[in-house]
């Protein structure tokens, strides 16, 4: 570790942080697999541990020492169970131990249908522990549990929470149509929204996660629907004939902006989420109007708009007003989406060699290229912490889904069958 890296992380441990910013530094991290009852089958513990090795690895916070290196093998987790000078000899930072108990053992659920992991954490170069904790889940639930310990090493290690165990909707075409589809954010667990056969498009969940919007061409006409994901009732929200598309739920989740055609060039309106009944029509003329996308605190949105020639990001409050013009690089500018911090706005650029996903500073108009000669990468949404990105891409030679750090120095695929866009964060949990 370099010396700046150690003083960072001596001065940061009294907060237990080591580091706060994802993609800023490659940590050494070391995450043997778990420890189990001598008699007791590994098959649930490995999965636990894939999770936890591969939610620590997309975080991009760690550089993940490879198992085959670890001098110590098979020793205890707790204090005084086992000797910290095999992992300094290995340069290790930070250092993940992990014991887990079948269902029903005396340890943990005598008899009952429980399983148990405990997590520990530590700071080898100082020989000290940040956290342990218990976590308890039946065997169906072995992916959460591993996402709930990767959750709980960053909590320990950077002050805030990790992401894992979240959920996307996205466009897939699994069935050879285009149709919506849930997952979890490691691209496990994909259920279906949509099953009707035609072209689905744009999914956007509810403050509350508990509903998602989409454009469907299951009537020929492209309308905006909204399914209430408890119930599986679906409402139509918007069928003017023409183009009802890019719906985006207002904070408070009683509004939906989305963009539609009734005069020719699409145009932005804002309509009752519950009823479609319109509110107010937010954008008209100038050309096409489309994308529109709330700030946190819902009194102004974000849109694309070609009122300037190309296709340019614009703010404008939803009460009435002018537009503001956010973008003057490029002549291709779309689909922005602001973080949930509200301090910056992720968009899609056009440039030579394709599509680029673009991250502008909304206070100092500094902007971030998260890719460059990296095939065609569209269609960004945020992390509920505004730390990550996913979006789609072409890289591999088929469409993906990807997550990178803001900063975009460490991106991860997410899913590998192909045919995946438009993805979309679900808010976190309340």
């Amino acid at each position: 570790m370099t010396p700046i890296l150690l003083a960072l992380c001596q001065s940061a441990l009294a907060q237990g942080i080591i580091i706060d910013v994802p993609g800023s530094a490659d940590i050494p991290m070391a995450v043997p697999k778990p420890q189990l009852p001598a008699t007791e089958p590994a098959a649930l513990a490995e999965e636990i541990w894939s999770v936890v090795f591969h939610d620590l690895e997309f975080s991009g916070y760690f550089e993940m020492q490879n198992p085959s290196g670890y001098v110590e093998k098979g020793k205890g987790v707790e204090p005084g169970q086992f000797d910290m000078n095999a992992w300094t000899l290995i340069k290790t930072t930070v250092l993940v131990k992990t014991r887990v108990y079948p269902a029903g053992h005396a340890a943990c659920d005598p008899g009952g249908s429980k399983m148990c992991a405990d997590v520990y954490v530590y700071y080898v170069p100082g020989s000290q522990k940040l956290a342990s904790k218990r976590f308890r889940s039946t065997a169906e639930g072995a992916r959460q549990l591993g996402h709930a310990i990767a959750n709980q090493v960053l909590l320990a290690t950077t002050g805030s929470p990790g992401v894992f165990g979240s959920r996307l909707a996205a466009v897939g075409t699994k069935t050879g149509n285009k149709e919506i589809y849930l997952m979890d954010l490691d691209g496990h667990g994909v259920t279906p929204v949509t099953r009707n056969g035609a072209i689905n498009l744009s999914p956007a969940w509810s403050p509350d996660g508990s509903q998602i919007a989409w454009t469907s061409y299951k009537k020929a006409n492209p309308d905006l629907y909204v399914k209430d994901l408890g119930t599986g009732r679906t409402r139509t929200i918007s069928n003017v004939k023409g183009v009802n598309t890019s719906p985006d739920f207002s904070p408070d989740g009683t509004k939906l902006a989305l963009a539609r055609s009734v005069e020719g060039d699409s145009d932005v309106f804002l309509v009752d989420a519950r009823t479609g009944t319109e509110i107010r029509r937010l954008t008209s003329g100038g050309g096409i109007d489309v994308s529109p996308d709330f700030v946190p605190g819902g009194a102004d949105i974000v849109f694309a708009s070609e009122r300037s020639g190309g296709s340019q990001i614009y703010r404008m409050p939803v009460g009435g007003g002018e537009a503001t013009r956010l973008t003057f690089a490029g002549d291709f500018n779309v689909d922005p989406v602001v973080s949930p911090d509200g301090t910056k706005v992720a968009y899609v650029s056009r440039s030579p060699s394709g599509f680029d996903v673009l991250v502008a500073d909304l206070e100092t108009k500094n902007v971030t290229r998260i890719t460059q000669d990296m095939g065609d990468n569209e269609d960004p949404t945020w992390s509920p912490d505004s730390k990550y990105v996913v979006f789609s891409s072409t890289r591999t030679g088929r469409s993906e889904l990807w997550i990178s750090t803001a900063d975009g120095r460490h991106q991860s695929r997410l899913t590998e069958s192909g045919g995946w866009t438009q993805p979309a964060w679900a808010p976190a949990a309340p």
